[in-house]
């Protein structure tokens, strides 16, 4: 805790965390914002926490959300989680339903005879929500939680020609709007939420999402999601820890094209492929009704360090991830897991804050990435 706390003010402890961000990308152009985040500790493990993050490009790449986390209502028993978000995603992925899906780099070379677009992958996929997740203790490490959720997701394409138009998308659904519920059951015995070095978190969520009262207006939307994640810690010595975590996906139903490119959960991350799971492959390289990831890593305390009242800790790392889909459970086999290793370098800022740079390598490609959030 004493990491966390920079300032105390009317006999309170406060953390506070902050930087401005900008950097160039070629396919958005100059990104600039800044993300601050703030935390009340003078109740374990705090009070309340907000983050605000705000990136936005100069070719129209968005990313906003405000969140709010209050652990203990005082007198209730409960807890809340609150996050508004508005995101427009320049190149959202889609390489059809299958755990071998090509990617034919011909179709992207303008040079070649069967040239159709350079984004021909790729969709534009604008996405403002509203998530209110109600949280309840319910004995030790065992905690409930309700969530309920509103959404619009609208999606173009990002060229003149996409893959998605050509082949058609599941269930011939595109994009809507949808109101959710979920479910989530956590077991959490962790040593710390954003540094652990000991302990499990096991994790099952149901959602459920429609828009049947939009239906005269919308196309329908109508499936269900259960996602289960274990994650888990063990210390070897003061500096090394060994962590893996495994995420399982079912969904079923009328699913439209953007709810194949992530994973559910209460941390919601793109899969499968990119930085959050197959760390070697693109982003959402592959995806279908099943969705198996894993990932393993050796972290490495390299040295700790305080400054100007800030809290900094680096680690090394190096990882293996495994991945597959299938549109059953009946379809999956190990021979067809896929299979990237890298290495990596974190900075955790007041062991809350997560700064991360990796690289990792696959059959397919050299995946670099840099992400400012913690991965599990």
């Amino acid at each position: 805790m004493s990491k966390r706390r920079q300032v105390r003010l009317r006999g309170r402890d406060y953390g506070a965390t902050g930087l401005p961000i900008i950097y160039y990308s070629p396919s958005s152009g100059w990104n600039r914002g800044g993300r601050l985040q703030l935390a009340d500790y003078s109740r374990r493990p705090y009070r309340y926490k907000f983050t605000f993050h705000s990136v936005n490009s100069t070719e129209g790449k968005q990313t906003n959300y405000f969140r709010l986390k209050v652990p203990h209502i005082s007198g209730t028993g409960w807890g809340i989680q609150l996050r508004l978000s508005s995101h427009r995603d320049l190149r959202a992925r889609y390489y059809g339903l299958s755990n071998d899906s090509e990617l034919n780099e011909d179709f992207t070379n303008p040079n070649h005879v069967d040239f159709r677009d350079e984004d021909y992958y790729y969709y534009v996929l604008e996405q403002p929500s509203a998530l209110l997740r109600l949280v309840r203790a319910i004995s030790g490490p065992v905690s409930l939680s309700v969530g309920l959720g509103l959404e619009r997701n609208d999606v173009s394409q990002a060229g003149e020609r996409s893959y998605y138009d050509d082949i058609g998308t599941p269930d011939d659904l595109v994009d809507g709007v949808s109101g959710f519920v979920s479910f989530t059951l956590v077991w959490d015995t962790r040593d710390d939420p954003t540094i652990p070095r000991d302990g499990h978190f096991v994790e099952w969520s149901y959602e459920t999402s429609r828009n049947s009262l939009l239906g005269l207006f919308f196309e329908e939307i109508d499936f269900q999601r259960h996602t289960f994640t274990d994650a888990r810690y063990w210390p070897i010595g003061g500096r090394l820890n060994i962590a893996h975590r495994t995420i399982f996906e079912a969904i079923k139903g009328a699913v439209p094209l953007f709810a194949y490119g992530e994973f559910g959960g209460s941390l919601r991350v793109k899969g499968l492929g990119g930085s959050d799971t197959l760390r070697g492959f693109d982003r959402q390289r592959f995806t279908d009704n099943i969705r198996l990831a894993t990932n393993t890593e050796a972290r490495y305390h390299l040295g700790s360090r305080r400054f100007l009242k800030q809290f900094f800790e680096l680690h090394g790392i190096g990882f293996l991830d495994t991945g597959q889909v299938s549109p059953g459970i009946g379809g999956l086999n190990p021979r067809d897991t896929h299979v990237t290793a890298g290495v990596g370098l974190r900075t955790y800022w007041n062991a809350d804050f997560v700064l991360r740079a990796e690289l990792g390598v696959s059959a397919e490609q050299i995946y670099t990435s840099f992400k400012y959030r913690n991965l599990f």
